[in-house]
């Protein structure tokens, strides 16, 4: 009997204690919950912002061709999904638009392989005044798109807008400018220093940045060449 009652007492703290821990796992379920919540939350305003973006832009090759009275670009742009899900990521399209520079009378985008050969033609909307067109992505996919377009030009100058690059948040790991200028122009200025290639053709200028995070657009001015030859079949029309 002694043993028993012995026995007894150790039980009866034992349920006295279970009955003051019962409440602990509640208000640790409710700390978690709180915490969970706030990181939600904190989550849910990263992804939000232009800090965090599924998407990576990281490379680009545009090629202009200055003519009297108008410039032709063709942009390659390389993108890709960061994350391991298929997404759906929507684009804009802008232009550098101004009296002297009216809106493109052509424009297109395309889906292309890496040597910017047409593979799919991607449709444009208006979205706000826009113009923006959607690109679809598997898990990790990698895509490259490459943009045409023709503006006329009231002066014998071009603008190709650069730092929308710094809406990514980091900076391409590579990038290639090449400007073409017609028969009979000469360059007049560059917001970026340009070398000639002999190698390419004559009139034919680039410029190349590695770990680009530009800060200006890159403007240039050309104008008429004091002598010029008449090279007859020559032509401009790229696209």
């Amino acid at each position: 009997m002694t043993s028993a009652a012995t026995f007894g007492q150790p039980t009866g703290c034992l349920q006295s204690l279970k009955t003051k821990l019962a409440p602990l796992p509640a208000s640790l379920a409710r700390q978690s919950d709180l915490l969970l919540a706030l990181l939600l939350t904190v989550l849910a305003a990263y992804l939000g912002t232009n800090l965090f973006n599924p998407v990576r832009f990281d490379k680009e090759r545009i090629e202009v061709w200055a003519l009297k009275g108008q410039i032709q670009v063709r942009g390659l742009y390389h993108y890709q999904n960061r994350t391991p899900l298929p997404l759906s990521f929507s684009l804009g399209l802008p232009f550098p638009i101004d009296s002297n520079h009216p809106a493109p009378s052509t424009f297109s985008v395309f889906e292309t392989s890496v040597n910017g050969e047409t593979l799919t033609p991607l449709s444009l909307r208006s979205y706000h005044g826009h113009l923006v067109f959607r690109l679809l992505f598997w898990p990790k996919q990698e895509k490259w798109i490459r943009v045409d377009y023709i503006q006329p030009t009231l002066t014998d100058a071009g603008t190709y807008i650069l730092r929308t690059t710094r809406d990514w948040n980091r900076p391409l790991e590579h990038g290639e400018y090449v400007l073409h200028l017609a028969n009979g122009l000469a360059l007049t200025s560059s917001t970026y220093p340009l070398e000639r290639n002999p190698l390419a053709g004559r009139n034919v200028y680039s410029f190349y940045r590695t770990h680009f995070f530009p800060n200006a657009d890159w403007s240039f001015t050309w104008h008429p060449a004091a002598q010029t030859a008449n090279f007859l079949g020559e032509s401009y029309e790229h696209f």
